[in-house]
């Protein structure tokens, strides 16, 4: 059993986040986004779940709303094509910035597009969403 299959059983497996300086994903947007709210640190957070397809299939991604409104600018590119996200700065930096640019591999775009082709999400969204809000809370 490979680590995603392990976080699946475990929970939260399908939820992903940018939590490290330089950490990046490639994603395609398959669907509308959700509020999540939570806790960080005491305070109440309001944070974007953005229904993603990746290289390793269906997650959740868990942004700030500025990284989200910057996303959301690009909604007419979103049936033909990819998104990288990659974060700038240390965990719990507030100061954090994220940058969003296309991706640049027609490959890489294409077989996102196509491992995505005719599969209905809306159970995988439900599940992810309830393991996000969890997340959220704790």
């Amino acid at each position: 059993m490979t680590w995603k299959d392990k976080m699946a059983e475990f929970g939260g497996g399908d939820v992903a986040f940018l939590s490290e300086d330089g950490e990046m994903i490639t994603f395609i947007v398959i669907a509308d986004p959700f509020l999540i709210e939570g806790k960080y640190r005491g305070t109440d957070t309001e944070r974007i779940a953005c229904p993603v397809v990746t290289e390793d299939g269906f997650s959740l991604l868990v942004v700030g709303k500025r990284a989200a409104r910057r996303i959301s600018k690009h909604e007419e590119r979103f049936k033909d094509s990819a998104f990288v996200l990659i974060r700038h700065g240390e965990q719990g930096d507030t100061k954090t910035t994220y940058e969003l640019k296309g991706c640049d591999d027609p490959g890489l775009t294409e077989s996102l597009f196509k491992s995505a082709q005719g599969v209905d999400f809306t159970e995988d969204i439900k599940a992810a969403v309830e393991q996000a809000k969890e997340i959220a809370i704790t």
